[in-house]
């Protein structure tokens, strides 16, 4: 046989093996790929299994859950994401018994009882460092109340029970109409139209805000929407579902149901739509092939992917542009219940770095405290999170007991969680800007070419948990229509 026989021989041998170790890895290659391993998309796969698909999970975390996240190292597992799974959050109700998570009411631990001393989980008012009782707020001089609510505290309870008061909406799913494009404008026009001064609008948005930074950055058709939308979680069934051991035990519990196992730590840093196939790419240097792509990743994680190829102009701008909530925050366990001694609850709505700060009872005594927890939304969270996490829980804890001197010397910083400090996050829910929810949502929605999009920016109907369970659903749907 002749040399170049040989060589001709050993080519097309080697060609065949080629060939057949290719189509060995396309029999291997999934049908779906989903990015993430949080609620959307964990519950994205579980459909799609079930439906006979073969899906492989990826997550850039070492850990599942994505914006849920326990605090496991603190009695009861407060959480540093989703709190509270409410009436009328179904899939999350639904999934959690499938998988074997059995929940448990925490309602009454988060009722309001008018005795505050009795009831650690009413909220006191400190303004300019200095604790202002119940009784003396009607006449005190940083009193700037609207008309005919000087006898209220300022705050998250009291300007949502105005939005609620003034929302036009006939149900909450019009927010996304095209009549509804007029509401589409700041809250902070919403609150002058009725009255407010701005002296009431920073006292009450503005000091604790709790979406956006400012009344003036955020739309006022989000607030009707969510407004209403709680409204009916309440009215559906007033509970607030936990899972024992943290709800990060729901995503486990998912994740565990699957197939296969979730591929931890795969930081993706692109997504390319061939004809035929999708491909997405790690920064460890692998890649990931199959029919469809289901891309979970928070809107601020996604300016960071090369996507090729590139994404349409609107969806594109919607990613480079749509702002997610600031938010930090900071547990500590008290040593002992100082509380008692001042005969103030520890809850407190403040102007200072501690922000607004929560008394929970998670742990088995549903009257006990288990820790305090502050938030810091906003420019507050930007102003902690400019500070070591040493620094910046020792300036909230001296910030209260300054306010609280009964609290000297016993707060125990537990931890902090920024994140818009988390490279998986940036941030967490998505906020909606004047004159974008009638432009923007939609456009983050829509596939493009072989990648389609899920996670609680892209709900419609729904907020939070059960807005990315939603969101997972609508994303497997869409695959199962065309592989």
């Amino acid at each position: 046989m002749t040399t170049n026989r040989r060589t001709a021989l050993k080519l097309g041998s080697a060609a065949a093996a080629t060939l057949a170790a290719s189509k060995a890895q396309a029999q291997k290659d999934p049908d779906v790929i989903v990015i993430g391993a949080g609620l959307s998309g964990l519950y994205s796969a579980m459909l799609l299994a079930e439906a006979g698909a073969t899906v492989q999970v990826i997550e850039g975390r070492d850990r599942v859950g994505g914006r849920l996240f326990s605090a496991r190292n603190v009695e009861g597992n407060p959480e540093w994401g989703g709190d509270s799974i409410l009436g009328g959050y179904g899939r999350m109700q639904d999934v959690s018994a499938n998988v074997g998570v059995e929940l448990v009411d925490h309602q009454s631990r988060r009722d309001l009882s008018p005795e505050a001393h009795k009831d650690p989980t009413n909220t006191e008012l400190a303004l300019r460092g200095k604790l202002i009782p119940k009784g003396d707020w009607p006449t005190h001089p940083l009193n700037v109340m609207p008309e005919g609510a000087k006898d209220r505290f300022p705050g998250r309870g009291f300007f949502q029970a105005v939005i609620g008061q003034n929302n036009p909406l006939e149900a909450f799913e019009d927010w996304l109409d095209a009549d509804s494009a007029q509401f589409d404008r700041s809250i902070y026009e919403v609150f002058k139209e009725i009255g407010w001064s701005d002296e009431a609008i920073n006292l009450n948005y503005n000091t604790n805000v709790q979406y956006g930074t400012s009344a003036h950055d955020i739309s006022s058709l989000m607030w009707f929407f969510t407004q209403a939308w709680f409204k009916l979680q309440g009215d559906l069934d007033r509970v607030a579902f936990k899972a024992p051991g943290g709800n990060q035990s729901i995503p486990e519990a998912m994740a565990a149901s699957l197939p296969g196992e979730v591929h931890l730590s795969k930081e993706v840093i692109g997504i390319r739509s061939e004809p035929g196939q999708a491909e997405v790419h790690c920064g460890d240097g692998s890649v990931y092939k199959a029919k469809r792509v289901i891309c979970t990743m928070p809107i601020p994680t996604m300016r960071w992917l090369k996507f090729d190829p590139l994404l349409p102009a609107l969806k594109a701008q919607a990613i480079a542009t749509v702002p997610v909530q600031k938010i930090t925050k900071i547990i500590m366990v008290p040593k002992k219940p100082f509380w008692e001694d001042d005969g103030f609850s520890p809850a407190m709505w403040t102007d200072t770095d501690c922000g607004e700060v929560r008394a929970l009872r998670e742990g088995e005594d549903a009257n006990q405290i288990t820790c305090l927890m502050a938030w810091g939304r906003g420019y507050l969270a930007d102003k902690l999170d400019s500070f070591s996490d040493e620094d910046a829980m020792a300036r909230v804890i001296a910030d209260y007991e300054r306010i609280r001197p009964a609290a000297k010397g016993l707060l125990e910083p537990a931890g902090i969680k920024s994140w818009q400090s988390d490279p998986f996050a940036a941030g967490d829910w998505a906020v909606w800007s004047p004159g974008t929810v009638t432009t923007m949502v939609k456009a983050l929605i829509d596939p493009a070419d072989r990648i389609h999009f899920c996670g609680e920016h892209t709900a419609t109907s729904n907020r939070g948990m059960e807005g990315a369970m939603e969101s997972g659903e609508r994303a497997a749907f869409e695959v199962l229509d065309v592989i």
